[in-house]
């Protein structure tokens, strides 16, 4: 399948491992990827010299440095405006894409308007991951979600799981409130009328953030279940209590960006203990 519009990837990269190189392996095979935009958010010497031999060799590869680690968000908008593609797709460094994956996202993104385009996650069993595809995050589906009481399906109401990979995957693009950054696709214009990334964020929940302004700027944000990404978990070499203190702030300067004054300041003042001792407990527990 191939798209009249030129693709590029950006791919954000901090200690990710030897993954990374099956990452990018895998988009340079993708015919519809013009080009892949790296950034390196803060690798070993090492791993920094092989990538530089390799975008000397490949035209296609373009490597950002030099910045430190600056935040997932952040990064992100540094690949996007160094891209020339009118699409701009964001890869996770863990994310095997397949072939034909971007071009079937593309295909839905150029339609008129904003449109964000998310992928199929899925473990390399084949199965679908939590995260790809979510409802509207809220403070109390948040809860519900983190304590572990969510149920699957529009039968459980208020207490649907926020994550609806235990949800039977639909045969066709839908929309859908939530996409993941690990891979999302859009058109470079939309991209920067709906502002980037929220570089506020650190790590997490900027991806959520994105679709939440999509919505509101009276776009769309849609899940495509045939392209499709295997993602290959437990790579990063980041600590689980620094990802979930990250996970932590993010979430509560989300709740806090879109309360309405003064009840829902309030309201994120009596959940931010919850929602700390939740993620304990998922550090505690991941050991």
């Amino acid at each position: 399948m191939q798209v009249e519009a030129r693709i590029s990837a950006v791919v954000v990269t901090y200690h990710s491992g030897d993954v990374l190189r099956a990452c990018l392996t895998n988009l340079l095979a993708s015919p519809d990827c013009a080009e892949i935009v790296l950034v390196n958010n803060g690798n070993p010497d090492k791993v920094l010299s092989d990538l530089s031999a390799w975008t000397e060799a490949e035209p296609r590869l373009k490597l950002i440095t030099g910045h430190g680690n600056v935040g997932f968000g952040r990064a992100c908008n540094l690949g996007a405006k160094q891209a020339t593609g009118s699409m701009l797709a964001f890869v996770n460094p863990d994310c095997m894409v397949e072939p034909d994956a971007l071009a079937q996202m593309a295909l839905i993104a150029a339609a008129a308007g904003p449109v964000l385009v998310g992928g199929c996650i899925c473990d390399p069993e084949g199965l679908e991951q939590r995260g790809a595809r979510r409802g509207a995050l809220s403070v109390w589906s948040a809860c519900v979600s983190f304590l572990g009481l969510g149920r699957p399906g529009e039968q459980a109401g208020i207490w649907r799981d926020f994550n609806r990979n235990r949800e039977p995957l639909p045969t066709s693009p839908i929309e859908t409130p939530v996409v993941s950054g690990a891979l999302m696709l859009t058109r470079a214009d939309a991209f920067w009328q709906i502002g980037g990334f929220d570089e506020a964020y650190f790590l997490h929940v900027e991806d959520i953030d994105l679709c939440h302004r999509y919505d509101l700027g009276g776009g769309k944000v849609l899940f495509h279940p045939s392209a499709r990404a295997t993602h290959i978990g437990g790579t990063s070499q980041t600590a689980a209590w620094q990802v979930e203190s990250s996970k932590l702030r993010s979430f509560l300067y989300y709740f806090w960006k879109y309360a309405r004054p003064p009840f829902g300041h309030i309201s994120v003042i009596f959940v931010a203990p919850v929602l700390a001792l939740a993620m304990l407990m998922r550090v505690l527990t991941s050991k």
